[in-house]
């Protein structure tokens, strides 16, 4: 999309160096990496940047009323909902593809969006190793004109709220066997918050505890990383129920990992977003059926076939398939 980077990039690109980034990787977060690091960035014109951040504040205040907020109820397993949620999520993400418009100019098109965390503190690292090994000084990853203190002060204020790192713990199963290890490694490395496993939370009346050694400290606020899928796959057992009044915050409300989903998409318009509707609710296919994709609302990490059941929990979303990256030849 800038082609002059591209095509620089491109050149001076080898499996080498690609290689030789991936051990930096895994030296600096300090552990191995099991998911894709991508062989290259993208390169995004500010216009189109522009385009993306607009269109995202955009497709968010649809769903920031009272309506969406009221239909997102059901969404919520009611054997998870959590109480004080608040009015907005902590963190969202804003999934786009890239195609090319009718006049072929790159246009964002939206594949879904989060309510839940995401690799923060990994994503902090990633973009300096490209900038590092490629020359690349000079090109931004951040938004709003954000420096990387900036960004850091940012996270830090939404993750601990003020509390002593020691009171904030990043809560997931089994943190140390998740693929996401290396961000919960950095998250750690950078903010000096605890992995706790959530299995290993203790519950006394409403206060949470964990804990280290012979000691017992309080857990104040949760950056909370457990995604409830996994949570009923695996048959976790925790001693606090998720529907508990405690006396703990949430960074990352588990309520919004449900309202902020695939289950949003049917309820948007606009311009970035495909048309998408509750499988339920489609009173018969599109002519063109080869050009959508059945998506379950809530998945496990897996094969999607063995997820859900309920016809009414999978919604079709026209899917988009345009090549925008120039790959290097061979």
């Amino acid at each position: 999309m800038i082609p002059d980077l591209r095509d620089r990039y491109n050149s001076e690109y080898t499996e080498e160096k690609y290689l030789r980034m991936l051990e930096r990787l895994e030296s600096r977060v300090e552990s191995r990496i099991e998911f894709r690091a991508c062989e290259t960035p993208v390169f995004l014109p500010g216009d189109l940047l522009r385009e993306m951040l607009q269109a995202s504040l955009e497709i968010v205040s649809q769903l920031n009323t009272p309506e969406y907020k009221d239909a997102s109820t059901r969404s919520i397993p009611a054997e998870f909902n959590t109480p004080n949620e608040g009015d907005h999520p902590d963190f969202i993400q804003v999934d786009y593809a890239i195609v090319l418009d009718e006049e072929g100019r790159p246009a964002p098109k939206l594949i879904e969006l989060q309510g839940c965390a995401s690799l923060y503190a990994f994503q902090y690292v990633l973009p300096h190793e490209y900038k590092r090994l490629y020359s690349l000084e000079g090109l931004d990853y951040l938004l709003n004109d954000l420096s990387d203190e900036g960004y850091l002060d940012l996270l830090r204020r939404m993750l601990l709220n003020g509390h002593p790192a020691e009171q904030v713990i990043l809560m997931e199963i089994d943190p140390l066997n998740q693929k996401t290890l290396p961000d919960f490694n950095m998250t750690t490395k950078i903010f000096g918050i605890p992995m706790v496993n959530v299995s290993d939370v203790i519950k006394r009346g409403r206060k949470l505890y964990y804990r280290v050694g012979e000691k017992e400290i309080e857990i104040k606020r949760i950056y909370n990383r457990v995604i409830i899928d996994e949570f009923v796959r695996k048959e976790i057992k925790a001693a606090f129920d998720f529907r508990d009044e405690l006396d703990v915050e949430w960074a990352g409300h588990p309520n919004w990992y449900f309202r902020y989903s695939k289950f949003s998409l049917p309820y948007l318009n606009h311009k970035a977003v495909p048309r998408a509707w509750f499988l339920d609710q489609l009173k018969e296919y599109p002519a063109d059926i080869e050009n959508f994709v059945l998506k379950p609302l809530f998945h496990l990490r897996g094969p999607e076939s063995r997820c859900i059941s309920p016809v009414k929990t999978w919604t079709q979303c026209r899917q988009m398939n345009e090549p925008i990256i120039c790959s290097r030849k061979k």
